[in-house]
Formats: structure tokens, C-alpha cells, sequence
């Protein structure tokens, strides 16, 4: 089986990818969400695009139910180059009030580097999610991610 550090580049250069939780009840969601990697996790901010509340099911999911998959992709016309990594672990909900302040900020200046429209955004107000993939999955047609 694979790990994390099998798969860091390819997910670290990935744009995208599809996160998946699940209530106390098993009622699945999926979210599309952009990422980083810090270390052995993977961060998710909640960021300041409009949203209805900030009581999300991704968190109330995460806080009820913290086992997570997050599917990374790649589609081609040329079925060739398909692949896929799915990472499941544990998630948990990192709200401001509660941050180790040295972990926040790593995962916050990552998240900027990779994504310039987070520059402008107040992260710091903002929850985290925390993903560690403790099961790591890939395939990909031609054996190269």
C-alpha cells in the first residue's frame, strides 16, 4: 500500500480534488476543495468565498464523523494518462480559538503560496480542515502519476 510521501508531489502539484465525509448517520458529501500538504497533513481552509453559514456540513460532518476520503484526479481524453490517488484518514476541525499558532501559519503560508487568491483573504479568522491520510490508494493507466 501506499503512503502519503509515495504520492507528496503529485498531490502537492495537484490543483484539485474532491473531499468526502460523512454525518453521524452515514448521509454521504462531497466538496470540491483545493489543498496543501504541511508535513504528514493535508490543510483545507474555509475561505471567504460566499457561503450561507459557517456551520458547513464538511465541519459538522467532520466533528460528528472525522474519517475522510479525498480523491485526486487526473482526466485526459487520452486514456493514457489517467490516474487517481484517493487518501482516507482521520480529519479534524481546526477553529482559531484553538490553533497551535505555529501549525496554523505554516499551513495558512502554504496554502497562500499555492493559491494566489488566498493573498487577500483573512485565513486567520477562518477554521481549517486537518487531513491525515492514514490509507493511501493510486492507480494510473500508464504506472506514472
Amino acid at each position: 500500500m501506499a503512503t502519503l510521501d509515495d504520492v507528496r508531489t503529485t498531490i502537492e502539484l495537484a490543483r484539485h480534488g474532491y473531499l468526502s465525509t460523512a454525518s453521524a448517520e452515514g448521509e454521504p458529501h462531497l466538496q470540491p476543495v483545493v489543498f496543501q500538504v504541511v508535513g504528514d497533513a493535508i490543510y483545507i481552509a474555509i475561505d471567504e468565498k460566499p457561503k450561507t453559514t459557517m456551520r458547513l456540513r464538511r465541519l459538522t460532518n467532520i466533528e460528528s464523523n472525522p474519517r475522510f476520503a479525498l480523491m485526486v484526479d487526473n482526466y485526459d481524453d487520452d486514456w493514457n494518462r489517467l490516474w487517481w490517488i484517493l487518501l482516507r484518514g482521520p480529519a479534524s476541525v481546526l477553529w482559531p480559538t484553538e490553533w497551535r499558532v505555529e501549525e496554523a501559519a505554516a499551513a495558512i503560508a502554504a496554502l497562500r503560496d499555492k493559491y494566489p487568491q488566498y493573498e487577500s483573504m483573512g485565513l486567520e479568522e477562518r477554521p481549517l480542515l486537518k487531513l491525515i491520510p492514514d490509507r493511501v490508494t493510486r492507480w494510473s493507466a500508464s504506472g506514472s502519476y
